[in-house]
């Protein structure tokens, strides 16, 4: 779902994940450079709140009604990171050989993850919404590290993701796929 506001999108996605439960991710995403500016997390018991400005990360984690601070120097601005991220990568000027690097932020760790963005090739792909013409994006630790890695399928003509599949190092490798339906 998202929230056209005055100079940000808010922006939410929400999952069901079998054993982890549910999970509702909000990000605020600024329309002039579609930087990250906040989250907020709900999964289970914990709710995280972090604001991002300044190349700095600040907020807070709530568990069981026990906080733990947010505060960290991210060196830099994040991008495509949380909710509608895949929707910010898809407004960059996709094409054959184009690659990129940027930051994400792992929340839990409070660290500051490099993510390299490259385009792999032009492909077709059927999903249930129909036969794409589709950008073939790969995006995958910059450090060359086994943090997670996603794959997205871009379509040419409405710069929509079609389709997504996420490999997911702390669930032994397994593959979250989602594909456009309608």
């Amino acid at each position: 779902m998202v929230k056209d506001g005055n100079v940000t999108w808010v922006v939410t996605e929400s999952s069901q994940m079998g054993p982890m439960g549910s999970m509702s991710d909000e990000a605020t995403i600024d329309k002039g450079t579609l930087l990250l500016r906040r989250r907020v997390i709900h999964q289970g018991p914990a709710v995280v709140d972090v604001a991002f400005a300044d190349n700095k990360a600040t907020g807070k984690m709530t568990m069981n009604g026990q906080e733990k601070p947010i505060t960290a120097d991210l060196g830099g601005v994040l991008f495509a990171d949380g909710a509608g991220a895949n929707d910010v990568v898809a407004a960059l000027p996709l094409a054959e050989g184009y690659t990129t690097t940027f930051r994400n932020f792992d929340i839990m760790s409070q660290q500051v993850r490099p993510r390299q963005l490259k385009v792999i090739g032009s492909e077709s792909v059927t999903v249930p919404a129909g036969t794409f013409d589709a950008w073939k994006v790969a995006i995958t630790p910059a450090d060359g590290g086994n943090g997670e890695s996603t794959t997205l399928w871009v379509d040419k003509a409405s710069r929509r993701v079609v389709k997504s599949s996420t490999v997911i190092p702390a669930m032994n490798g397994a593959i979250a796929t989602a594909e456009l339906t309608k």
